[in-house]
């Protein structure tokens, strides 16, 4: 079998934001946009009433438009600085579990393989009319 980049990204870029959708829908459903605030201020991050819902919404919806494929580079970028930044105010202050932070660290590897590789195939950023290979994006050479 020959070597598939296009569909080793596609498998990273659904299983990463599978988790940011499943971990969105958590912290909407089950802990609640409150019990995310609280956790947020426990944590020390700043104005946790507006970052939690924010990044609960960003999460969810965010995750799903990943997996489909729709702004993945752009999107994995954003994800992925968010949590860059949750990881480290979380950590300043003590209340980063190793196996949280096992995670964070997939979660960022995830957002920045999409976000310089691309979306990979199947994505429906592939499927738009106009849409441009990522071969045909490089430079060339001199």
């Amino acid at each position: 079998m020959p070597p598939r980049p296009d569909l080793a990204l596609a498998l990273v870029r659904i299983a990463t934001g599978g988790v940011f959708a499943v971990h969105g829908w958590q912290a909407v459903f089950t802990t609640g946009l409150t019990g995310l605030t609280r956790l947020y201020a426990a944590a020390g991050v700043p104005l946790p009433l507006l970052v939690a819902p924010v990044t609960a919404i960003l999460d969810l919806l965010g995750g799903v438009l990943l997996v489909l494929g729709v702004g993945a580079r752009g999107l994995a970028g954003l994800l992925g600085g968010v949590t860059v930044l949750l990881t480290v105010a979380r950590w300043a202050h003590g209340l980063l579990p190793v196996t949280l932070a096992e995670l964070c660290a997939l979660l960022v590897a995830g957002c920045a393989a999409v976000a310089v590789g691309g979306a990979g195939q199947p994505a429906v950023d592939g499927w738009r009319p106009g849409a441009v290979a990522p071969a045909k994006r490089t430079r060339s050479r001199r």
